[in-house]
């Protein structure tokens, strides 16, 4: 990982290492923590054979763009109901909902607690279907279910746009990919879903100031819906465009002429841009991980590992930043909604 971190010439090589760090843990975690849950209650079947987990990576994992301290936001489902198998005797059975709801609980547990030297990671496991109030661990057809019964919001298939199986068999990965291209491409798409895309980016925006690279007027927030949203509408026609990173993403979108390649690129630099000050923000463990910082020491700071000579010239390089984002993205959400069809 050492030649990628930090790359000074590419954030997205920083990305895709911390992404690699994030699996490789969560995959031994993972690994030791079925085994032990497996003494107590046995293995899980489905059928005759053993009934797998799948851990479904959304947002910045599922994307593989994680930031220094970013938290991982997770979905744990597994194979089908069914019991386990005691290993044992005397050992007590249960069922695989149980089986997976105590796995899930553990796994969360042994990365998110603290030790000697502080913890793994922080897990996220709120974008599951129904959110805190629903089941920890889904079975594919409780999952596949949520989606195609028309339970689910725009939100929740905009967030699928960056699933990415972080842990599962090919076997068990290729039956969860085909229920997440189902659950995105239908539906089908509506003109009304870009409003309520720009509603739900709007108030986002309403509690961040100007200077935050994330939630901000043109900030990354404003690029990565604006590719969800075209992914939601366009991807039943060209499905090699639901890629779950952003900048692959844009070179997709560019590739299948939805989007014109100097748009692509202007916005795919404006993303490694924010991205960028944004990892030096996370590494001077400022307060406000997303700000620009207003205390003269803490812009030398980061000047000085943006490489940039004064804290004016950021400023402005954000500013021009953020307005040509922000102008792309009400471009193309304009155009989205004024060729909505009046009734």
């Amino acid at each position: 990982f050492g030649d990628k971190i930090g790359h000074k010439n590419d954030i997205q090589k920083t990305h895709e290492a911390l992404s690699e760090i994030a699996e490789v843990c969560l995959n031994q975690v993972t690994a030791v923590a079925f085994q032990k849950i497996a003494e107590r209650f046995g293995v899980p079947m489905a059928a005759d054979r053993e009934c797998e987990l799948v851990i479904l990576a959304l947002g910045k994992l599922g994307g593989k763009e994680p930031n220094y301290h970013s938290d991982l936001d997770i979905v744990f489902l597994y194979e089908s109901s069914g019991m386990t198998q005691p290993t044992r005797r005397g050992r007590e059975s249960t069922t695989n909902q149980h089986f997976f709801a105590q796995l899930a609980q553990r796994i969360i547990k042994d990365m998110t607690d603290f030790g000697p030297y502080g913890r793994l990671f922080e897990l996220d496991s709120r974008l599951r279907p129904a959110g805190r109030s629903g089941a920890l661990a889904l079975s594919f057809a409780e999952f596949q279910q949520h989606f195609s019964a028309g339970e689910a919001q725009l939100s929740e298939r905009q967030a699928l746009c960056k699933g990415r199986i972080v842990y599962g068999s090919p076997r068990v990965q290729k039956q969860v990919l085909r229920i997440i291209r189902r659950a995105i491409t239908s539906p089908p798409w509506r003109d009304s879903h870009a409003s309520e895309i720009l509603a739900t980016r709007l108030r986002l925006e309403d509690s961040a100031t100007d200077t935050n690279l994330k939630r901000g007027r043109g900030g990354t927030v404003d690029i990565e819906f604006l590719v969800q949203m075209l992914q939601l509408k366009h991807g039943a026609e060209f499905p090699e465009i639901l890629q779950p990173g952003t900048l692959d993403a844009l070179k997709k979108l560019a590739a299948v002429d939805v989007l014109s390649a100097d748009d692509s690129e202007e916005l795919a630099d404006s993303y490694r841009f924010l991205r960028g000050v944004e990892a030096k923000l996370r590494l001077m463990a400022t307060t406000k991980r997303h700000d620009l910082p207003t205390i003269d020491q803490q812009k030398n700071r980061l000047c000085y590992l943006l490489r940039i000579s004064r804290p004016d010239q950021l400023e402005s390089q954000h500013r021009m930043v953020a307005d040509a984002t922000r102008q792309q993205f009400d471009r193309f959400f304009t155009a989205m909604i004024e060729d909505r069809p009046t009734v």
